[in-house]
């Protein structure tokens, strides 16, 4: 019998094409090119994590031990390094906690993807982002009157936002039904509807924020250049700019979508990868949602809009309804993880963090107003954070049902569970954050 096969993260890389497909789980290297179209998570999840290390990805879909004897008959070697931080081995924590809450569900017979109630909100969602737009355009009462435009401008913003934070952050997570196609259109509203890419938010979202919160250089979410505007990281370096960044940075916030319009084109097509997560060939579905999504955003949101009004007031409205879309989308990320109390963890000299996934997740994390259904609706369940972190494929509306089982086991293992009472509390950790990192370091 010859020696096993060794594979540097380099050489698995290179499978990464739905004719060549290699993952990794654990340090082994699994050749699934034949399990593609027999993967019940459909074949985009198989394609996006083709040719790297998806332990932290299989892990927070699959069950502790599911499809290992499947998975064995695809083993074709050892990966002998690392591209990415990598982790322990779970803990008694992570394991627990998982068997509870899959227990819950099991014991109660529920369906973890499948809530009724997410369509209504999807309906609601829909609904206010299409009436909102005819009024500012179509509706001649509306039109005659400026003011009347801006309200409905400012709707049609937070239903965009919305649109984010429900049905593509629920796809991007496989966790409203079963089905891949419905994931995949439920994504694409994204592309048509925002005019940012599904594609390159998954890169971003499931395979890099997820699985490495708040690690710099692994996690894009806190991506930062050389010289940035903002501070937010303690190993990041400091420059006068930052002096009392937490007063005028937030309001650059409202420049976000048109940041990630921008960027989305950048990542597939020039630079290749999303800070450190890499983007593997571009099948014929994404390309085709991707450019026609761009197209559609631009002939719904300009085009038409200019047909029966003028430039100026086009743009306005653009402008208003876009600058409330990302100032909901960036306050709401930004109070979650970045804010003063959580941890910001980074790898030892092997690229190991010397600390358990799941602990990691909670503990980079901050919840609030989980007694408030208000903005439990309007955040789309994001006020529960760390459920989220630790059970992204399970339906956003569970989420109050599992916190006690989660915060019982935190309680236990002694995990810090970090919760504010009110958003706004939330956002004053951001801004606190920020007004620290701010400061100049002694050193300087």
């Amino acid at each position: 019998m010859g020696a096993e096969k060794e594979f540097t993260w380099e050489e698995l890389a290179k499978h990464n094409i739905a004719g060549d497909l290699y993952v990794a789980v654990r340090g082994n290297v699994y050749d699934v090119t034949k399990f593609l179209n027999r993967h019940p998570g459909g074949v985009d999840t198989l394609l996006l994590g083709a040719g790297r290390d998806v332990t932290p990805v299989f892990d927070m879909y699959h069950a502790f031990g599911t499809g290992d004897a499947i998975m064995k008959k695809y083993y074709v070697g050892k990966l002998v390094s690392n591209e990415l931080p990598i982790f322990p081995e779970p803990s008694g924590f992570h394991k627990n906690v998982k068997s509870r809450v899959e227990g819950y569900f099991k014991d109660t017979g529920k369906d973890p993807k499948n809530r009724p109630e997410i369509w209504g909100r999807y309906f609601l969602i829909f609904a206010s982002l299409l009436l909102s737009y005819y009024a500012q355009f179509f509706v001649p009462f509306v039109v005659e009157r400026t003011w009347l435009q801006v309200i409905f401008a400012v709707i049609m913003g937070f239903a965009c936002a919305q649109v984010g934070l429900n049905p593509l952050h629920d796809a991007s997570h496989f966790s409203t039904t079963h089905n891949p196609t419905v994931w995949k259109i439920l994504g694409a509203t994204h592309d048509f509807f925002n005019g940012a890419s599904y594609l390159v938010w998954m890169y971003q979202h499931m395979l890099g924020h997820h699985p490495y919160t708040n690690i710099a250089g692994a996690d894009p979410d806190v991506s930062t250049a050389e010289r940035d505007v903002r501070r937010i990281k303690p190993n990041q370096k400091w420059f006068w700019n930052h002096i009392n960044q937490h007063m005028f940075v937030p309001f650059l916030y409202g420049l976000l979508a048109f940041k990630v319009r921008i960027q989305d084109v950048n990542i597939l097509y020039f630079v290749g990868t999303n800070d450190a997560i890499r983007v593997n060939p571009i099948s014929l579905w994404h390309t085709v949602m991707f450019w026609g999504g761009k197209i559609f955003f631009f002939w719904y949101r300009i085009y038409v809009p200019l047909q029966v009004l003028p430039l100026k007031k086009v743009l306005i409205l653009f402008t208003i309804a876009d600058m409330i879309s990302s100032y909901w989308l960036a306050l709401t990320f930004q109070a979650n993880h970045v804010v003063e109390e959580v941890e910001w963890p980074l790898p030892d000299e092997n690229g190991i963090i010397q600390k358990d996934w799941a602990a990691m997740q909670v503990e980079t994390t901050q919840d609030y107003a989980h007694d408030s259904y208000i903005w439990t609706s309007i955040t789309g369940s994001l006020n529960y954070q760390a459920v989220h972190h630790l059970f992204p494929n399970v339906s956003q509306h569970y989420y109050p049902e599992i916190l006690s089982i989660i915060r019982d086991a935190c309680t236990e293992y002694k995990v810090p569970y970090l919760v504010k009472d009110t958003f706004w509390q939330a956002f004053s950790s951001h801004l606190e954050h920020m007004r620290v990192l701010g400061l100049r370091p002694k050193e300087e």
